[in-house]
């Protein structure tokens, strides 16, 4: 295990070739090695760490990235993309647009919050996907099938899955995570609950998620149904007339004897305020 930007770093095979790359507390990502190239999945929040990034490329092998996937277009998965700018960059039609139409108001907020990447983020040269797909683009890379899934709204409007089904191995991005709340601001609740249940039904055993440990399957059907429990309850609180706050706890209660102990447990209210958002 290193140390990179202050947060430990750890570096796991997953399967040949196949390699997590867990930033603890931060954002994961992933590297598979091929015959005689790299592709990686998500860049990471600036360029900095985007070079720490490569860095670790280079210590598993010499060979050139050739792709860079980006799971959806959230600034601390894809605004280290300028550092790759010498590979492919593939990422949803509605992932590109996104870094497009909002890149800059998520560069603002960062900035506004004035943490460790606000100074660095105003210079970062935002860079959309330039191959982008709509449902289903497969690689075979390193003799192995590639599969880039996107099976629906969740997280935001243009979240991919990474498949690799001869391995069990599946990439998540930040739709599901073992035993993590998922950032809710962006989401879009009703479809989430159904994107989540056509990503059980893909092949894998193990996943790696944007952030957060190492999976198994039994954690993503956890995830599903923290949303769908979140939507019920809020949507029966709205029914009662409650307003934000007082349905942010009621839902609250209604999870916690399940939920309560996972990360980022206190930003339940950021997906019943969007949920609110998006019924009226």
């Amino acid at each position: 295990m290193a140390s990179s930007n202050g947060a430990k770093t750890e570096i796991v095979e997953l399967a040949r070739g196949v390699y997590a790359r867990i930033h603890e507390g931060l954002t994961n990502a992933g590297i598979i090695v091929g015959d005689d190239s790299v592709l990686v999945i998500d860049s990471l929040r600036v360029p900095s760490f985007a070079r720490g990034l490569r860095a670790d490329v280079r210590r598993l092998t010499d060979k050139p990235v050739r792709y860079l996937v980006d799971t959806h277009g959230h600034w601390d998965h894809a605004f280290g993309n300028e550092e790759f700018t010498d590979a492919t960059i593939v990422g949803h039609v509605n992932c590109r647009r996104e870094l497009e139409e909002f890149g800059e108001a998520w560069r603002a907020n960062v900035i506004a919050r004035n943490n460790d990447w606000s100074e660095e983020i105003k210079t970062v040269r935002i860079t959309p996907p330039d191959l982008t797909f709509d449902h289903r683009l497969e690689l075979h890379f390193g003799g192995r099938r590639v599969d880039l899934v996107y099976l629906g709204r969740a997280h935001t409007s243009g979240d991919i899955f990474i498949n690799l089904p001869d391995d069990g191995l599946l990439f998540t991005g930040d739709v599901a995570q073992d035993g993590g709340v998922p950032y809710m601001v962006d989401g879009y609740m009703h479809d989430w609950v159904e994107t989540d249940t056509r990503l059980l039904d893909l092949p894998f055993e193990r996943f790696v998620s944007g952030h957060g440990p190492i999976g198994a399957k039994p954690a993503l059907v956890e995830a599903r149904d923290f949303i769908a429990a979140l939507v019920s309850n809020a949507e029966g609180a709205f029914r009662d007339g409650q307003d934000v706050p007082r349905a942010t706890e009621t839902v609250r209660g209604a999870l916690g004897g399940r939920f309560g102990g996972w990360r980022g447990f206190e930003r339940v209210g950021d997906g019943v305020a969007r949920l609110r958002s998006q019924t009226g």
